[in-house]
């Protein structure tokens, strides 16, 4: 590949000294060789072709950030404009201009036209080859399409210059011409990536696209303009490569103008942008301590951090909760409270904000067992024995750490203003409460595994934890009727469902299955879960979700293993449901037809980027009164009788008989009619199934 490089540029430099030597030699003998123009234009873009063959290698050995390309970039135009300023001032004759054609008055002036041209064309070819790296990012079919239209008319138009005088145009050329800036202006709205910036990277974005926006439009007034030095001596060098840079130099315009305007669109909500991402790299990092580290005093320490970090809250602290020796078997007994850990805040200060004697916010959460929001501490009764003493919070948020016992903890965070925290605040709070009850619980199951009965024990434990961290409550309108169960073929499982209710009276059903069954798959069962809390209420639809949850989990999935799903959302007011697939079993709708409904799509874990976006696909069902849907893990449909499954066949028959009864009988059916099937033998697989039956808008199927 080395080779390759040297030999291409060692090609490159030949063409440019022979085209330098016969420009020299023209200046006073004529050559009288017919062609000698096309050979020189030749020679020229086959130097130019070379140099972008060099470029190209180079570029693609070399990953960068696009505000890095914009850097480099603008670097790399402020050093052109340099160079015109010192063509300007070098003292050159310059040319005269003889039947369309320029001639050179002296020999200076070859020296730095040819030295201005080939360093205006490796220019250009460098940004035409990251300025195509920025549009394709995040590509779909249309971008690659469009991409190379404009690259096909930038090489027919410089190619439709070859035999024009340097003075003259002709009207194949001006079509040409006007066609590429149409297909350069369309490829300038792919501008994807400045979603994905940082705050801090959106003001770099920001303030490199228009001083580059600037530059280039001074560079094509420079270039195209016939009677500048700069565009006389390109001219003089080669016409084609005139074209060529010319039309570059108007592509990076409006792309550095449209790059500086859609930042500045985007600058409004960078932080909010930042700190979704912050949440779901907390909920990655805790994932993975849930995990790889045992360290009761470590995972403490790490959950107060990240709550004190992503929520910006001023002060955080994490109590466990002991009644009778045994954490969280809470009754009506004394029970005695141990701060584990605590941020920005001491064991006195926490003392007079939550006193053991006083009957406050403590007890409220332990009574509850759900997140309370204090949003005035001066105003709730809850504190009212801090209004003789000095306010040390304005605003709390407390949320219980539930585990298959009880309360085990308490998580508490702490904003010195009043009003501080918002709904998303609770919620990231409450999935890291989620993610510490199940590390603690593993921490308390780990140190007690040097007995094999007491490990035995305590995996049932960890089984109902995981139950708690499914759905507890079945959201409720009057025109659906659902019910769901999940059972691990072992004490725990990687199968997971969920409901969230989002707005406008829409409710997200997800059915996932991890690779696998155990311990191992129960871990990435609980990070689903935390991705799926921290991203469905800002997806609108569920293929935007899929690919947002494989960019959240494919950093941390190992790579055996990988998270098969299937995400619905139903409209309750209209019965349309969407549907998209990461290569989980097709979803069997019973309605006027029965049919298995397939969306294409790829496992979660497997791959990242455009190979999974583009796979992904959605489907829409418009439910009539009566229909029947049914999400499930292959735990049904693989369920054997010796070298028997019970199959997608059987599935379809035994649903479609049931279609009459309600959601809790067919789901009954099914789970006895498998039952039957196996010879009541214990699941081989996690097995999980949720029936949903839509009786029409009024309510009435």
């Amino acid at each position: 590949m080395k080779f390759r490089r040297i030999l291409l540029l060692g090609g490159a430099f030949f063409l440019v000294i022979a085209k330098f030597a016969i420009d020299v030699v023209e200046k006073n003998v004529e050559l009288g060789v017919g062609g000698l123009g096309l050979i020189r234009e030749l020679m020229t873009l086959a130097a130019f072709a070379a140099l972008y063959l060099v470029v190209d290698a180079v570029a693609a050995r070399r990953e960068s950030t696009p505000v890095r390309k914009l850097g480099f970039v603008f670097i790399a135009l402020c050093a052109m404009i340099l160079m015109v300023i010192v063509e300007s001032v070098s003292g050159i004759q310059g040319f005269d201009t003889k039947s369309l054609t320029l001639i050179p008055l002296d020999y200076p002036t070859i020296f730095l036209s040819s030295l201005v041209s080939v360093v205006y064309g490796i220019f250009a070819i460098t940004v035409f080859r990251l300025l195509r790296d920025l549009v394709l990012i995040n590509r779909k079919p249309a971008t690659r399409r469009n991409l190379l239209i404009f690259s096909g008319l930038l090489v027919a138009t410089t190619a439709s210059c070859l035999m024009t005088p340097p003075r003259d145009t002709s009207i194949v050329t001006s079509i040409l011409f006007s066609l590429s800036v149409l297909f350069a202006v369309i490829n300038s709205f792919r501008l994807p990536w400045i979603v994905y910036l940082t705050k801090r990277e959106k003001l770099f974005s920001l303030a490199f696209g228009f001083f580059l926006f600037i530059g280039f439009v001074s560079l094509s007034v420079l270039v195209g303009g016939g009677s500048s030095l700069v565009s006389r001596s390109i001219l003089y060098y080669s016409h084609p490569l005139r074209e060529f840079i010319f039309l570059v130099t108007l592509f990076a315009t409006v792309y550095a103008g449209m790059a500086f305007v859609s930042t500045l669109f985007h600058l409004p909500t960078a932080e909010a942008f930042d700190r979704k991402r912050s949440e779901v790299s907390s909920l990655h990092t805790l994932s993975k301590l849930v995990t790889q580290v045992f360290d009761f005093n470590e995972l403490v320490d790490n959950v107060t951090a990240m709550t004190l970090q992503v929520v910006e809250a001023s002060c955080c602290w994490l109590e466990m909760i002991r009644t009778s020796g045994v954490e969280g078997a809470l009754g009506s007994s004394a029970y005695s409270v141990r701060v584990a850990g605590m941020r920005n805040i001491t064991q006195e200060e926490i003392d007079v904000l939550v006193p053991p004697e006083v009957r406050g916010i403590r007890e409220a959460v332990m009574t509850e067992r759900k997140p309370i929001v204090v949003d005035d501490v001066e105003r709730d009764f809850r504190f009212a024995h801090l209004k003789k003493r000095q306010a040390l919070a304005g605003s709390f948020v407390v949320v219980p750490l539930i585990s298959h016992t009880g309360l085990i903890g308490i998580l508490y965070a702490a904003k010195k203003d009043s009003f501080g925290f918002v709904r998303d605040d609770v919620d990231v709070i409450s999935a890291f409460a989620d993610q510490a009850t199940v590390a603690i619980e593993n921490s308390r199951l780990i140190r007690e595994s040097i007995d094999k009965e007491r490990l035995y024990r305590e995996m049932l434990v960890a089984q109902e934890m995981q139950k708690k961290l499914l759905p507890q409550h079945l959201p409720s309108a009057p025109n659906v009727d659902l019910d769901a169960v999940s059972t691990p073929a072992f004490e725990v499982g990687g199968d997971y469902y969920d409901f969230m209710e989002l707005p406008d009276g829409r409710i997200g059903i997800v059915v996932g299955d991890v690779s696998g069954k155990g311990v191992s798959a129960a871990f990435y069962m609980s990070e689903m879960k935390g991705i799926f809390q921290a991203l469905g209420r800002n997806c609108t639809s569920p293929k935007e979700f899929m690919v947002k949850a494989n960019e959240a989990l494919a950093g941390s999935i190992d790579k055996h293993s990988f998270v098969s799903l299937i995400y619905a959302i139903l409209d309750v007011h209209t019965g349309e449901l969407i549907i998209a697939r990461a290569g989980h079993c097709p979803m069997l709708h019973i309605g006027a037809d029965v049919a298995y409904v397939r969306p294409n799509g790829l496992g979660m874990g497997l791959s990242r980027g455009p190979t999974f976006d583009d796979a992904i696909a959605e489907e829409v069902i418009s439910l009539k009164a009566g229909d029947v849907c049914i999400l499930y893990t292959d735990g049904i449909t693989e369920a054997r009788r010796g070298d028997d499954e019970f199959g997608y066949e059987r599935l379809m028959t035994v649903a479609r008989a049931a279609r009459g009864r309600t959601a809790t009988e067919i789901k009954d059916e099914i789970l006895r009619t498998v039952s039957t099937f196996t010879e009541q033998r214990a699941n081989d697989d996690d097995l999980t199934l949720v029936v949903l039956k839509w009786h029409g808008p009024d309510g009435r199927g």
